[in-house]
């Protein structure tokens, strides 16, 4: 009787393997994923044209100049000529004021509470605290 288990256990594996071999060779075309990406590459995407700078794009010091806010952060930074700032934080006027460079995309402000680095990102200025757009001029 063990025998004869050992046989139809055998005889029963082999079979399984058959089924799901015989499952691999059709011709029918891959299931789509049962989610859609998140985001789909284009040819805009490609990293040769990603590390050109946009159009309006700041890339001096001089491009800064002007009003640029984050509404939801409730923070505006006034850029002025000759590299100073002043910065607005939640409703206090002249929080915070000192100096700016712009260098390698790289936006540097150093004040009375120290540095702060954000990087230019097309037309946005980006930080820890928030990410900067210019104030349209009226």
């Amino acid at each position: 009787m063990n025998r004869r288990m050992t046989v139809a256990t055998a005889l029963g594996t082999g079979a399984l393997a058959l089924g799901v071999l015989a499952g691999c060779g059709t011709d029918e075309k891959p299931s789509p994923p049962l989610t859609e990406p998140t985001s789909a590459a284009t040819p805009s995407d490609s990293p040769s044209e990603s590390a050109a700078p946009e159009q309006g794009s700041p890339a001096t010091a001089d491009d800064l100049v002007g009003d640029w806010t984050d509404a939801e952060a409730e923070w505006t930074v006034h850029f002025k000529d000759g590299g100073q700032f002043t910065m607005d934080y939640e409703g206090v006027t002249d929080f915070m004021s000192g100096t700016y460079t712009l260098e390698d995309g790289k936006v540097t402000l150093e004040g009375g509470d120290g540095v702060d680095e954000g990087t230019v990102e097309g037309n946005t200025l980006v930080f820890k605290l928030g990410t900067l757009e210019r104030v349209a001029a009226e």
